[in-house]
Parts: structure tokens; C-alpha cells; sequence
């Protein structure tokens, strides 16, 4: 095998275990983020019996399949969020290796998809009704794109992804609560803003289809809205 080869295998192994890390880090933000505790103290613990978790609980992914999916101490079941954002954190991070090399590009890119990743969980859960976890993110996708992209304004979809994102977050919640409207605005700009290049306004018009949806029947419209955002995310890793 030749040392460029072996080199990027190795680097592709460590960002994919540095990623399952991360991922168990997000995990504790997301969680943390819709009880509006710190996401450093107190230690993590067991949300049934409280119990600390010790290094062992917490090795990301393999612990959950030791444990078969229970807490150590008090066999209550543990949500399958914790592996599979673990892992999911740890593909996104190996991909962008494999899409960028070595360099600011992938310090960007892998930044993006898991903001991106990550916003769309909290969207899942439909704990947090607050603005900020789709605010800030698209203030830092902005940001991260420059290394990659340049200036990302000069194509007319990403020109018109702002009023587009709000046109997708005001038909979504004609008929819902407004506090979900930075929820569905956000992420709508995130997946214009990202898939534009290569998507144009196709972007745009794929994900108005869950917000028409979700006039009629919500729940299923958020299921297909935040499967749409992982694709999309999916794409941007691989395709875009």
C-alpha cells in the first residue's frame, strides 16, 4: 500500500473516532440545551436513577451495544439517540476528510455538517422553541463557507435563500405555533445555502413540498422535512 494511501486511511480512522467523541459531546448539548442546564456541570449521569456515569459508560457507541441500550445500574432504557449521533458525528467527520484533505477546507466543512446535523436533532426532539439554535448556525454556516466557496452571494438562489427560508417557515406554520417558525426558516436556508451550487432553486422547491405538507398533516411533515436534512447533508458531504 503506498504511504499517501496509508496515511489518508489512518487520518480517516482517527477523525471517525475524534467525530464519535465529538458526537457524544453533542449529545450532552442537545440534551442539556432543551433543560436549559450547563453543558459542563454537573457530570454526566443517568436521566432515571442519577447515578454518575463513570469512563466505561461513556465509550461513544460501544458502550450503548455492552450495555444492550440499559443503564448499568438501574436497567432503565437508554434512548437510541446515543449511538446513532455518535456515529453519525463520526461518518461526518470522515467524509469531510475524504472530501477536502487536510486542511481549512475540512476544519469548514466538517464545521458546517455537524452545526447542520445537530440543529436538525433539536428540531427532532421539538424541545427548544427558542431561535437560537438556528440562528446562530446559520450565522456560522455563512462564516465557514468563505473557505470553501468564496463569497457565497453571488448565485441568485443563495442571493434569494433568505426570503425563501422565510416564505418555507411562514407556510409551515399557517396552521402551528410560531415558535417553530426559526426552526423551519433555518434549516431551509441552511439546505438552500448548501445545495445551491450544484441545485439551484430545485433546493428550494424539494423542501416547500413538507412545508405545504405541514399545513394538513404536521407530524408527518416534520418527519419528512428533517429526513430531507439529512440527505441534504448527506449530499453536501459527498456530492456538492
Amino acid at each position: 500500500m503506498p504511504h499517501n494511501e496509508l496515511l489518508q486511511n489512518l487520518l480517516t480512522v482517527f477523525f471517525a473516532v475524534f467525530g464519535s467523541l465529538l458526537g457524544s459531546f453533542c449529545n450532552v448539548v442537545i440534551l442539556r440545551m432543551a433543560s436549559g442546564t450547563s453543558v459542563i456541570f454537573p457530570p454526566s449521569s443517568c436521566p432515571k436513577c442519577t447515578h454518575q456515569l463513570h469512563a466505561g459508560d461513556l465509550i461513544p457507541v460501544f458502550s450503548w451495544l455492552l450495555l444492550r441500550g440499559k443503564c448499568r445500574y438501574c436497567q432503565a432504557p437508554i434512548s437510541w439517540q446515543y449511538p446513532v449521533v455518535e456515529a453519525s458525528i463520526a461518518a461526518i467527520l470522515a467524509l469531510s476528510f475524504l472530501k477536502t484533505g487536510l486542511n481549512l477546507s475540512f476544519i469548514a466543512m466538517a464545521s458546517k455538517a455537524v452545526i447542520w446535523y445537530v440543529a436538525t436533532v433539536i428540531f427532532i426532539r421539538r424541545e427548544v422553541l427558542e431561535p437560537g439554535p438556528y440562528i446562530l448556525p446559520t450565522m456560522i454556516f455563512i462564516l465557514f463557507n468563505f473557505p470553501i466557496n468564496g463569497c457565497p452571494f453571488l448565485s441568485l438562489p443563495v442571493k434569494a435563500a433568505p426570503l425563501i427560508a422565510f416564505m418555507i417557515g411562514t407556510i409551515a406554520t399557517f396552521k402551528q405555533k410560531y415558535e417553530i417558525f426559526p426552526a423551519w426558516a433555518g434549516l431551509s436556508f441552511l439546505t438552500i445555502f448548501a445545495l445551491a451550487p450544484r441545485m439551484g432553486f430545485y433546493s428550494a422547491i424539494i423542501i416547500l413540498v413538507p412545508a405545504v405538507l405541514s399545513i394538513f398533516k404536521p407530524d408527518a411533515a416534520e418527519k419528512i422535512f428533517a429526513a430531507m436534512q439529512m440527505a441534504a447533508i448527506l449530499a453536501m458531504l459527498t456530492v456538492v
